[in-house]
């Protein structure tokens, strides 16, 4: 009979502490874990609140580029497969940087993606890129993502990925013009552990090009050529003489 009453009072006090322990982690801020946890040097947490299932971040740095708004939600139930599961949010049409969303499963070996949407503006990727002329590029750049998997298991390594970069509205301002391209798109797969991005052909650009994000190093390259046939823009026919001279089948080399 004692033994039975032990037996309850230690499955009452087991459950309390359970939900008790439950109760503190739902509850815990969410500036508690980010200031606990050590964060690449090229990653910046700024403005962290919330609880660790629903937060908010004002502003994320990630190699001097600014993520605003950043609101992540946590699926409680996915806890119990090991596999936490995160949706994020983040940016906003009125402030300045990329917008988007997406879904992030976590394991103990590997980063899945899914329902992945950014839009950033083309000119801040521009930016970043070594053109051999000064350029402002007009519209938007947009990844549409089904998934992607990244193993981080003894380095980081691109398993698998869907999904389609698209330059809409594309355009660019070179030599005092303005110069619309047409539609540019590239299809993004893995390639080696590495991202490669691979445009799609038939442009009015003549342009063929394979772009490379290498990992664990985040490196990227690419190379191809430029054909100009009959719909490239004339307004950029004085700007091919930047790329050098053309090989004999008329294609200027593009390559960083």
């Amino acid at each position: 009979m004692q033994r039975k009453f032990m037996k309850k009072w230690f499955a009452i006090i087991a459950i309390f502490f359970s939900s008790y322990l439950i109760f503190l982690i739902a509850t815990a801020p969410l500036a508690l874990v980010t200031n606990a946890v050590t964060l690449p040097k090229n990653v910046e947490i700024h403005g962290a609140s919330g609880s660790i299932w629903q937060g908010d971040i004002a502003r994320v740095v990630v190699n001097n580029n600014i993520i605003e708004r950043v609101k992540t939600d946590v699926s409680f139930w996915s806890l119990f497969s090991l596999s936490p599961t995160v949706q994020l949010t983040f940016g906003d049409s009125m402030l300045a940087g990329p917008e988007g969303k997406l879904t992030m499963e976590l394991s103990s070996s590997e980063l899945s993606l899914s329902e992945v949407e950014l839009y950033l503006s083309a000119s801040d990727v521009a930016k970043q890129l070594p053109l051999p002329i000064p350029v402002v590029a007009q519209g938007n750049i947009e990844l549409q993502l089904s998934s992607v998997q990244i193993s981080y298991g003894e380095k980081l390594s691109c398993t698998a990925a869907q999904g389609e970069l698209t330059w809409l509205r594309a355009g660019v301002v070179a030599l005092e013009q303005s110069i619309k391209l047409g539609k540019l798109s590239a299809n993004l797969s893995c390639d080696k552990g590495n991202i490669l991005a691979k445009v799609a052909p038939n442009n009015n650009l003549g342009l063929s090009f394979d772009g490379m994000l290498a990992l664990p190093s985040q490196r990227a390259s690419g190379n191809g050529y430029l054909k100009p046939g009959a719909k490239f823009p004339a307004e950029l026919k004085n700007a091919l003489s930047f790329l050098g001279r053309p090989d004999n089948q008329g294609r200027y080399p593009l390559r960083f």
